[in-house]
């Protein structure tokens, strides 16, 4: 079962770069797209720990 789940794991990562490296050329990030990130991140957390409680 663990051998079934690291291929899983290597084929989704292998997915994922592959769609990295199709998804065009690359831009610079720029102060305003880290702050987009931190806050969906923040947004997500938050998400997450309200639907834990109660």
């Amino acid at each position: 079962m663990r051998q079934d789940q690291k291929r899983q794991a290597a084929e989704r990562l292998e997915a994922m770069l592959l769609e990295g490296l199709n998804s065009g050329n690359a831009t610079e990030i720029t102060p305003d797209d880290w702050e987009n990130v931190r806050q969906a991140v923040c947004e997500r957390i938050a998400k997450h720990k309200g639907s834990n409680e109660g």
